[in-house]
């Protein structure tokens, strides 16, 4: 099966995360860092999920606005523990703390998504997931923070770094703790008319089964 999309997608995202996910299920991405200033938008009482989605339009309006009748995508994933919010580290004092705070504990992890079409027309949406860490030794954390691979995750862990393997257990949705849940992602983009209705299955989740078996061709 051939997909055809109607144009590339402008990430306004620097994470190569995001841009591995979704250049694996085929999309041709723009890579165009937002820069918004992440800390700003959270506070004690904020609805997080609600917070979440505004700043990732934040980012997609902040590119949008140098990339007119685009599609453009802008995303933001946080770490939740209790009532405390953990962005990305900025020290090896604050990635020791987070892990030794997140060790053989449960958390959320939540991403919001934001679609702007090339009318002005925008989407957002959050996707939450549970996380269960394992328990982590002090030389475990030791390692892993001094291997600089905690400072640009929320966090400051990527459950993808199969040598830490730092997650025991997962609820619905592997790719929204990696940073980009494809399940919300494909209805924002085929709502936005980047996407046909029949080109992706939204349905599957853990894992997104399917999403790079077919080659990707777009319309000029």
């Amino acid at each position: 099966m051939t997909r055809s999309f109607r144009d590339v997608l402008i990430l306004a995202s620097g994470s190569p995360r995001r841009a591995e996910i979704l250049s694996g299920a085929g999309f041709q991405l723009e890579v165009v860092p937002s820069g918004v200033d992440e800390k700003k938008l959270f506070s004690a009482d904020t609805y997080l999920p609600r917070a979440v989605e505004h700043l990732a339009l934040s980012k997609a309006k902040s590119v949008s606005s140098s990339r007119l009748n685009r599609y453009v995508l802008g995303a933001d994933t946080i770490v939740v523990l209790g009532h405390r919010v953990l962005g990305k580290p900025e020290s090896s004092v604050q990635a020791t703390a987070m892990l030794n705070a997140l060790s053989d504990r449960n958390h959320e992890v939540i991403t919001g998504v934001a679609v702007i079409d090339p009318s002005g027309d925008t989407q957002t949406i959050s996707v939450k997931t549970s996380v269960t860490m394992r328990g982590l030794s002090n030389s475990e954390i030791a390692k892993y923070v001094a291997s600089g691979s905690p400072y640009d995750k929320a966090g400051g862990y990527g459950i993808q770094d199969r040598s830490f393997a730092p997650v025991a257990s997962y609820g619905d949705c592997y790719l929204n703790i990696v940073g980009l849940p494809m399940c919300a992602t494909l209805e924002l983009l085929q709502g936005s008319g980047l996407l046909r209705s029949d080109m992706f299955s939204t349905s599957i989740c853990d894992g997104h089964k399917g999403l790079q078996d077919s080659e990707t061709v777009v319309d000029e």
